[in-house]
């Protein structure tokens, strides 16, 4: 069991890096190809709302094809698409390889938190979830600084082929180690209607997981631009408080998994780890070491609220885990493309108090969302 999940969580970690991987490339992108930082930034906006649009019906296509195989097989589309950016110095074939690869991401995080909570047993789904989601946390941690660096020293190409590279071998533990399982599905006949309050509950979770991932991606997806005007960093600090980031959210995985506490207190927390961390970035840091431990603070909370939803998400929807997360994954990355396009409005002004104003403001309604969500279900089970 343990080595299944320690593989998902591999996996997890080498498809969100593809998906992070030009925000710590930024500059180095935009200089090669010579576009703007905002062009270049579309690279992240694209792939997000291709997982958009394709994640529910990709999901639906895939759901009676055995869960090793679909994941062996997007393990090595990851690896393929990575790899060739290796060999272009087209902007155009950048963003194709990245429209490719975004197709596969949606189902993969649609399907892996069930599949985990399938080969977890009887550990509690949040745990199992925490564990899988500590994927994310070593991209954060590893993945962009990884990136980062090679980017400042190699070039930004060296970075796509390294988790290339990482899939490839990733791929080839889960033909090993990962088991067979197929995704069941509940039919459901007409006189078994799903439970209005039920459904009122996924759709505000989409509503918190858009609102608490725009304000995130907000700031996060130009944190290469900003943070050196507001802390006075140079490339190489950059990269340290990148990797401080992260460290920030293997903490909060760790607590998770170690507290195993229920979904809307994580998602409530998390949320809220969210909006101080964006009002301490709208003071002003006087330097590294107060960056550095905001940085952290907010690489903790955005781990916990990513968990947090996930978990509350399935909690929500028993009958079919992969459709409700498929709806967790579509809300997720319209969050992300929003806050691409919001935050770029705000990148080259040399001020950016409105860019952290904006991300308080989503993450604070996303709180009240979702504390409204936690008192609703409190009401109705009086």
């Amino acid at each position: 069991m343990i080595k299944a999940l320690s593989v998902l969580a591999a996996g997890a970690f080498v498809s969100q890096t593809t998906e992070y991987l030009p925000v710590g490339l930024l500059n180095q992108i935009a200089e090669h190809l010579e576009i703007s930082g905002a062009k270049a930034g579309t690279l992240i906006t694209v792939y997000a709302w291709v997982i958009t649009l394709s994640v529910i019906p990709v999901t639906l296509l895939t759901q009676k094809i055995d869960r090793k195989k679909l994941f062996i097989f997007l393990l090595g589309l990851i690896a393929v698409c990575n790899g060739l950016v290796m060999l272009t110095d087209s902007f155009i074939m950048l963003l194709l390889l990245r429209v490719i690869a975004a197709l596969g991401h949606g189902v993969f995080w649609a399907g892996i938190a069930s599949y985990a909570i399938k080969l977890a047993g009887n550990m509690p789904a949040s745990r199992a979830t925490a564990i899988v989601f500590s994927g994310i946390s070593v991209a954060v941690v590893m993945g962009v600084p990884v990136a980062t660096a090679m980017g400042n020293h190699y070039g930004w190409q060296q970075g796509f082929g390294l988790f290339g590279l990482f899939s490839l071998i990733i791929m080839c533990f889960a033909c090993r180690w990962l088991p067979s399982a197929h995704e069941t599905v509940r039919k459901t006949k007409p006189s078994d209607v799903r439970k209005p309050a039920l459904s009122g509950l996924l759709c505000l979770l989409a509503g918190v997981t858009l609102l608490l991932i725009t304000a995130h991606f907000n700031s996060y997806t130009y944190v290469t631009v900003f943070l050196p005007g507001i802390a006075g960093v140079n490339a190489d600090v950059l990269t340290v408080l990148l990797f401080v980031f992260g460290v920030g959210g293997a903490c909060g995985t760790v607590l998770i998994s170690r507290f195993a506490l229920r979904p809307h207190i994580l998602t409530l927390a998390g949320g809220a780890g969210i909006a101080l961390g964006q009002a301490l970035l709208l003071t002003k840091l006087p330097g590294p070491l107060s960056a550095g431990g905001v940085m952290f603070l907010w690489g903790c909370a955005i781990s916990v609220v990513i968990v947090g939803l996930q978990s509350w998400v399935i909690e929500a929807s028993r009958d079919n885990p992969e459709l409700a997360s498929a709806l967790y994954v579509m809300s997720f990355n319209i969050g992300i493309g929003a806050g691409a396009v919001t935050g770029g409005r705000f990148t080259g002004t040399g001020d950016y108090s409105d860019l952290f104003l904006v991300s308080i403001v989503l993450s604070v309604v996303g709180v009240l969302l979702a504390a409204a969500g936690v008192l609703g279900k409190r009401g109705n089970a009086k």
